[in-house]
C-alpha cells in the first residue's frame, strides 16, 4: 500500500509527459501487481479473522463463556484493520482534483475513527455484561469442542501472523508488517479464554468475567490508539522526529549556494509526508541558479526520504 500510494503522488502530468511510453507501461504494471497482491493478502486475513470472530461470539453466547465471546467480538475488529488497508488502496489509488489538492488520503483517516467509535461502544456492552456476571457468575458449559475451537482460534491467529509478516516484508507493506504484530494480540486473548475456561472448569467460574474485562480492556486500548494516531493526522500533527527534520536540514545545506534552510515544517501521514520550508541562497545568484538550487533541494529530500511526497521551497536572498 505504502509503495504505491508514494509512487502514485510522485507521477504528476508534467513528469509522465518526460516517461516514455514503454517504460511507464512496464511501471504502472509494477505498481498493480503489487496492489493485486496486498489486496489478496488484506481479504484472506480479513476472512480468517471473520471466521474466527463468528465461531467464537455464537459458541461463547451459547455456552455461557463470556471470555470467548469478548474474544470473538476482539477478533471482529482485527478484521476492520483489514478493511482499512483496503480502504488504504482504494483511497490512495484516486490522484488529486479541483477539490483535493492533497489527494484523498484523509478519508481512510476519518473511516478510522468511525471503526475507533464501535471498538469504545462493544468495550461498554462487554464490560457492562462482564461486570453483570462479576456479581451473579455463571459456570460456563465446557466441552471438548470448547477447546477444539480455542485451539482453532489460536492456529489461525498464528497462521495469519506469519502470513502477513512475511509477505509484508516481501512487498515492503508496512501495513502488513503492523498488522501481523498487533495480531499477536489476538494469540494472548486467546490464551487468556483458555486460561479462564480451565479456570471455570476447576470450580472458578468468576475467572472467566475477570478475562472478559481484560479482553475489553485490550479493545479499548486499541481504540484509543486509532483515536490518537487518527488525531494527530487530522491536527496536521509532524509525522517526522526530530532527527528526521535535521536531516532534511543537511540534505538542503549540501547544495550549492544554500546557506540556511529554517522554518522547516512537516505535515500528513507517515507515508505520505508534505514538507515546507524556507532556503536562504547567495545574494549574487540569479533567478535560475536560485530556482536549480531549490530543485535539486526538492530532489534530494524525496530521494533520501522516500516517504516525503511533496516539497514546497520558499527562496529568500542573504543579505549582504
Amino acid at each position: 500500500m505504502i509503495i504505491m500510494s508514494y509512487i502514485f503522488s510522485q507521477i504528476k502530468i508534467s513528469e509522465i509527459d518526460r516517461i516514455k511510453n514503454a517504460n511507464l507501461i512496464l511501471l504502472v504494471n509494477y505498481i498493480m501487481s503489487h496492489i493485486k497482491e496486498i489486496r489478496k493478502i488484506l481479504w484472506i486475513t480479513f476472512l480468517l479473522n471473520i471466521f474466527n470472530a463468528i465461531v467464537k461470539i455464537i459458541y461463547g453466547h451459547l455456552s455461557n463463556i463470556y471470555s470467548m465471546e469478548a474474544d470473538g467480538f476482539h477478533s471482529m475488529f482485527d478484521g476492520t484493520s483489514n478493511i482499512i488497508g483496503l480502504l488504504g488502496i482504494w483511497a490512495a489509488a484516486k490522484p488529486s482534483d479541483e477539490k483535493h489538492h492533497y489527494g484523498h488520503k484523509k478519508f481512510e483517516t476519518i473511516a478510522t475513527i468511525g471503526i475507533a467509535a464501535l471498538l469504545f461502544l462493544t468495550c461498554i456492552e462487554i464490560l457492562k455484561k462482564a461486570f453483570t456476571n462479576l456479581w451473579h457468575p455463571k459456570q460456563p458449559e465446557v466441552t471438548n469442542l470448547t477447546f477444539l475451537i480455542i485451539g482453532i482460534s489460536i492456529a489461525v491467529n498464528v497462521f495469519v501472523t506469519i502470513y502477513e509478516y512475511r509477505k509484508g516484508k516481501e512487498y515492503k507493506s508496512a501495513f502488513l508488517i503492523a498488522d501481523s504484530k498487533h495480531t499477536l494480540s489476538d494469540i494472548l486473548a486467546s490464551l487468556i479464554v483458555l486460561a479462564s475456561i480451565i479456570a471455570g472448569g476447576i470450580g472458578y467460574p468468576i475467572i472467566d468475567p475477570v478475562a472478559a474485562v481484560v479482553i475489553a480492556v485490550l479493545i479499548g486500548h486499541l481504540g484509543y490508539d486509532i483515536v490518537k494516531k487518527a488525531s494527530d493526522i487530522l491536527a496536521d500533527a509532524s509525522p517526522l522526529i526530530g532527527k528526521d527534520i535535521n536531516h532534511i536540514k543537511d540534505i538542503a545545506m549540501r547544495v550549492k549556494g544554500v546557506k540556511e534552510c529554517f522554518n522547516i515544517r512537516v505535515r500528513g501521514r507517515t507515508d505520505a509526508v508534505y514538507v515546507d520550508c524556507c532556503l536562504l541562497v547567495s545574494p549574487g545568484m540569479s533567478i535560475g541558479d536560485a530556482h536549480n538550487a531549490a530543485t535539486i533541494v526538492e530532489d534530494s529530500i524525496k530521494k533520501e526520504i522516500p516517504d516525503i511526497v511533496d516539497v514546497v521551497i520558499h527562496l529568500e536572498p542573504q543579505a549582504l
